[in-house]
């Protein structure tokens, strides 16, 4: 008869470790926006990308940092992607997010005048800068894994050392 009984259980525990399985999954996945990924290929109506990338800025996100930072104190999510403690200079960055604007790397659609999405290569690396609810022309950012590299039919990511 004990038999049995551990069979039920060893089930349940398999049922409970599947739940929580698919539970991360389902976390994992919530914020992956991969619809956007795709460089804008309209020129016509095309905005003044030099007079908004001279707006821009980086302010960053504590939700991506384990350490104190201009942008507050460290508040790593757990879907977050960690930013690197390297990146500390918000002058730098901003410039790299204003390479991004004005050469094109931008996502169709605008939030009060600017691009939502901003893509840039920093260090090899290529970055997803997104515009956020805070002061317009601010953006935080994060590194992008290569599958999650957006759609670029005109080639605009193609920048000659993948370095700004």
């Amino acid at each position: 008869m004990s038999q049995p009984r551990r069979c039920v259980v060893r089930l349940a525990d398999r049922t409970r470790n599947a739940l929580r399985q698919q539970e991360t999954e389902m976390r994992r996945h919530r914020h992956s926006r991969p619809k956007h990924r795709v460089i804008t290929s309209s020129e016509s109506q095309a905005p003044d990308l030099q007079e908004i990338a001279s707006r821009a800025r980086y302010v960053g996100s504590a939700e991506h940092k384990r350490y104190p930072s201009p942008a507050g104190n460290p508040a790593l999510r757990s879907d977050a992607s960690e930013c690197d403690p390297r990146y500390t200079d918000m002058e730098i960055i901003t410039e790299v997010l204003r390479q991004g604007i004005r050469r094109g790397c931008v996502g169709a659609i605008f939030e009060g005048g600017f691009p939502k999405y901003v893509w840039s290569w920093m260090d090899g690396q290529l970055y997803e800068a997104r515009h956020i609810n805070g002061p317009l022309g601010t953006y935080k950012a994060y590194r992008l894994e290569q599958l999650e590299h957006p759609k670029d039919e005109n080639g605009r990511l193609n920048w000659e050392e993948h370095d700004a």
